[in-house]
């Protein structure tokens, strides 16, 4: 059996992973997740969130790798609530999030991690290509995108996808509120970050029920979209600037 990576090591990446009655879905998710995340020579922790499920499953306290912390919210918030206590008890330098459903390929999350770190980006999202949902929610999402990306000018494709990761700076300054995970791309923009895109594979549930109401989400999507114009214009431009090293040894030497 491969060594599980300890917690007493510094952690470099955070796996927040909400879900909510996933049962049928977990174990093969947990598996599937070892052999993918040791291809990214990481020391991962997988963060598993809890939103008020009704089903049972197991809880393993690792895989065969990589150390598994399971949290439980207090009763149903929805993902962003999921997201956003996820972050506050993560330890990586990086914070990546991923569904449950097994709808995204954990294999892309190296290849997330690879441009991001390549092109300097503080937030890298993923772009499904040949979305394997119903005609209905592909066709609404298209037209939320757009509309969306027009009046936040977010240059984001597909904000929708769950598949992201950021650095911890970013995830700790993203805002607490119910239907934040939509506009993710444009808070960060908002705060000066930079942002990117990738494609990634989309595969079909194999499990389990969607937990998507598209007309409910439509709803709260528009009036939230709303308050967006309006909250992503008074965000702090500025970062807390970190020394680095050689800036250090000029102020030594001076």
């Amino acid at each position: 059996m491969a060594a599980i990576k300890e917690k007493t090591q510094s952690v470099d990446l955070s796996l927040i992973i909400p879900f909510h009655n996933e049962a049928e879905n977990i174990p093969a998710l947990l598996a599937e997740l070892d052999h993918c995340l040791d291809s990214l020579g990481l020391q991962v922790e997988i963060i598993m969130v809890n939103d008020g499920s009704t089903d049972s499953y197991p809880r393993p306290s690792s895989t065969p790798r990589f150390p598994i912390i399971w949290l439980d919210l207090t009763q149903r918030s929805g993902q962003s609530a999921a997201m956003y206590f996820g972050i506050s008890q993560a330890s990586g330098r990086y914070v990546a999030f991923m569904d449950a459903d097994l709808q995204n390929d954990p294999r892309d999350l190296k290849i997330l991690y690879s441009q991001l770190k390549a092109e300097g980006l503080d937030l890298i999202t993923g772009l499904r290509r040949d979305r394997k949902d119903s005609w209905f929610r592909k066709i609404s999402s298209r037209i939320a995108n757009t509309i969306r990306s027009l009046l936040l000018a977010d240059n984001t494709k597909d904000t929708g996808c769950s598949l992201k990761i950021m650095t911890v700076e970013l995830a700790r300054r993203l805002p607490g509120w119910n239907g934040m995970h939509r506009f993710i791309p444009a808070l960060a923009l908002a705060m000066g970050f930079k942002v990117g895109e990738c494609p990634v594979n989309h595969r079909p549930r194999r499990a389990g029920k969607s937990k998507v109401v598209s007309w409910r989400r439509a709803i709260q999507a528009t009036v939230d979209l709303v308050g967006m114009v309006w909250l992503s214009k008074r965000q702090f431009k500025g970062r807390l600037h970190v020394p680095s090293p050689s800036d250090l040894k000029k102020n030594i030497n001076s």
